[in-house]
């Protein structure tokens, strides 16, 4: 007997019924994140957009009505709550999300003299926060309240915490003083409660609270249970409660250790990439919560065909949507280049796929895979995967060499973050008669190689290789002397410089490759965040580098990237530094066509280097 479909609905009930799970929604409801991708097709730039709520608001209005969807976002990024605070600068870019130039209160003088501030004044909204009001009550003027459901991003509270001071600075508080990152974070979430507040207050359905910093691949789980989670429970009980709002929460990547946890945090959807798939999130906690991705926004949406988009839409609802719950979005936030193809497919390929589903009718999609399954257009492999020192590592049986078993204990000592027994080996090594070469590079390198290797692979997180690298730094100053002495010996040395290009904030992958730079015995300048062309290229000449690393994470930054490459061969300076990019939006293809490298991970950044420096050596 055929099945009765659901009779139409508004936008606004489909959302709806897809978030409350009280019920099947017609169709699949699709939120396209049209934020920058939206204020595209108003004809002005984002920064203009972040000026003026208003003149948000109608580029995003023309967005809506040209491709459709089932939202109508106001706002663009996770920076609101830490621009409220004194001190914090963000650099406002035409074609993407603003930059964080400036962390407020980088010192915990300047934490302590903006908390005294805080207490005594009161919260203050910044400019755009107000234009984002605005922008809101436009859309409630426009009538979208009635049709439509009106959302708005939040930074997280340790996600805005770590804003505030530096990512691997918050990193450190947390395994050093953490009663002072819970400080921190306890003035970040007054700052976040404040901000919905008046998100609220001016028309807002919806905050969702971007907490990408809660990412298992960043913070141990017990870390983010202790440190990250009881922040956010108060929080959603705030929008709910205090507020009568709605909260959702959205934390990328490597999530699936917290899945349970942040279905039990308050949250009434949780959205983002849901690594290491959808379908096994689903599966978790898809009764509990309705769960709201994961279009690959790059690989697929970005770089995909309009049928593998389709495809992946399909998936989607065959393994995550079929009873409901369920909501298509890019698994984070799409790109100003996004082809109009492609998010025509996506928004209208939900919109063909009617409740109650019928999967049959989807057709065979026995080959097409979720974003995180080992076969995704979108999964990176290991840079080490055939590294014949792992391998030997491995294989090594009970009688060791003296040599060997120096470098082996080198290496227990980094994984087990073991700085006195670093220290010690590292003497023996010397004792029978290893270079200070060798011991770097044969055994603390790898061992900080293998450390990275179990990052890429989930299996340890951005704590680990801090420690890590702090091992490793108690043995240098036995070994940096030495070293000094010998002008370095046969290693691969030189300088490397380091940065995120215009239009990146995000630094945890460019700390990663500096810390491996570092542990293989290069010097490295670290450029830091929203690094211009010109500021790579001026810092190369000054340090008489051998090579530029540049991290990009979004592809409109990546342009920026090709920028280093063709002012160096209008300089005449084309083949003088090895240059290699890396980052979310960075890819081999890119890297051909601006006729540079790239580093998949960090122990790829550091063997292009290697490779680098040794050939020139042997020139």
């Amino acid at each position: 007997m055929e099945m009765a479909t659901v009779g139409k609905m508004t936008s606004r009930e489909r959302m709806f019924a897809a978030v409350t799970m009280q019920g099947l929604p017609d169709q699949v409801p699709c939120l396209p994140l049209l934020m920058a991708r939206g204020i595209k097709e108003g004809g002005i730039t984002v920064e203009k957009a972040l000026r003026d709520g208003v003149a948000s608001a109608q580029a995003k209005h023309k967005a809506q009505q040209k491709f459709g969807g089932d939202v109508i976002i106001a706002g663009t990024d996770l920076f609101t709550p830490v621009e409220c605070v004194e001190g914090c600068e963000l650099d406002y870019l035409p074609y993407a999300q603003p930059s964080l130039v400036k962390h407020p209160t980088p010192t915990k003088d300047a934490f302590y003299r903006y908390k005294e501030k805080y207490e005594r004044e009161g919260f203050k909204p910044s400019a755009r926060v107000l234009e984002i009001m605005k922008e809101a009550k436009e859309f409630v003027r426009l009538g979208y309240k009635d049709t439509h459901v009106i959302p708005t991003p939040v930074g997280g509270p340790i996600t805005t915490a770590q804003l505030m001071t530096g990512s691997s600075e918050f990193l450190t508080y947390l395994s050093e003083d953490p009663d002072y990152a819970d400080e921190v974070s306890e003035l970040a979430l007054d700052v976040v409660k404040n901000v919905c507040r008046l998100m609220f207050e001016s028309g807002i359905d919806v905050c969702n609270i971007l907490d990408p910093f809660n990412s298992s691949d960043i913070l141990p789980p017990e870390v983010f249970r202790k440190h990250g989670l009881p922040y956010q429970k108060r929080l959603f009980e705030y929008i709910h409660k205090e507020l009568g709002g709605i909260g959702f929460t959205h934390t990328c990547t490597f999530t699936q250790p917290i899945w349970r946890d942040i279905a039990g945090s308050g949250t009434m959807n949780f959205n983002g990439d849901m690594y290491p798939g959808m379908d096994k999130a689903k599966q978790a906690i898809g009764g509990q919560i309705s769960l709201m991705g994961t279009l690959s926004p790059y690989s697929t949406l970005m770089h995909g065909t309009t049928e593998a988009v389709r495809n992946e839409v399909k998936k989607l609802a065959a393994e995550v949507g079929y009873n409901g719950g369920l909501i298509v979005m890019p698994g984070c936030d799409i790109d100003w280049n996004i082809p109009d193809e492609n998010l025509h497919a996506m928004i209208q390929q939900c919109a063909e796929i009617k409740y109650p589903m019928d999967i049959p009718a989807l057709g065979d999609l026995s080959n097409v895979y979720l974003a995180g399954h080992p076969k995704h257009p979108g999964k990176r492999s290991s840079s080490v995967a055939g590294d014949t020192q792992i391998a030997e590592l491995k294989t090594r049986h009970e009688d060791l060499t003296p040599v060997e078993e120096v470098n082996e204990k080198l290496v227990e000592a980094i994984m087990e973050y073991d700085g006195d027994k670093a220290i010690e080996w590292t003497k023996k090594g010397l004792e029978r008669g290893m270079t200070p070469q060798a011991i770097v590079f044969d055994g603390l390198s790898l061992g900080m190689k293998i450390v990275g290797d179990l990052y890429e692979r989930n299996e340890r997180f951005v704590t680990d290789m801090l420690k890590a690298a702090k091992t490793m730094d108690k043995a240098m100053p036995i070994l940096t002397p030495l070293l000094e002495a010998n002008g370095g010996g046969d290693g691969p040395t030189g300088t490397v410089v380091v940065g995120l290009v215009r239009g990146n904030t995000q630094d945890i992958g460019k700390n990663l490759v500096c810390l491996m730079l570092k542990a293989n015995g290069f010097k490295v300048i670290d450029m830091g965040k929203n690094v211009k062309p010109e500021q790579f290229i001026e810092m190369a000449e000054k340090e008489n580098a051998v090579a530029i690393g540049m991290s990009v994470m979004t592809n409109s930054s990546s342009v920026y990237v090709q920028k280093v490459k063709e002012m160096l061969d209008e300089q005449g300076k084309g083949g003088k530094y090895l240059l290699m990019f890396g980052g979310a939006a960075a890819n081999i293809g890119l890297a051909r066509e601006f006729g540079i490298e790239y580093g998949i991970d960090a122990n790829a950044a550091v063997q292009l280097v290697r490779d680098h420096v040794s050939r020139k050596m042997a020139a």
